[in-house]
């Protein structure tokens, strides 16, 4: 028998109604696990480009793994001084998270965020 873990389960039916079109309710809980989920999608998107990039450093400017490795572990994230915010934030999962997350920061009163068609 599968045993299925209950926070992927309940995270994967909050994205499926999410993008289904119609208006709903996020609590912050569920907010929290829209953004991990958001991360999930992110890095599963950003592995290719990342192994490319070291890939391309070790042949391109002929260092070993663990020195391109280290230096592109960062890959696809913000940037130290901000100047850049990262790949794949325009995911819908992602545009979701960040809207719920901007919601209950500048209204932390609130408990559920109500989503748009």
């Amino acid at each position: 028998m599968i045993r299925l873990n209950y926070r992927i389960v309940c995270g994967v039916a909050l994205l499926m109604l999410s993008g289904s079109g119609f208006a709903g309710e996020i609590t912050r809980a569920a907010a929290e696990e829209l953004m991990v989920e958001c991360q999930r999608q992110r890095q599963e998107q950003i592995a290719p480009h990342k192994e490319k990039a070291i890939e391309d450093c070790i042949t391109k400017r002929r260092r070993d793994r663990d020195y391109c490795e280290s230096y592109n572990r960062n890959y696809g994230q913000r940037t130290a001084g901000g100047t850049s915010a990262g790949m794949f934030w325009g995911l819908p999962v992602c545009e979701e998270a960040v809207a719920a997350e901007k919601y209950f920061r500048m209204n932390p009163g609130k408990k559920t965020y109500k989503t748009t068609p």
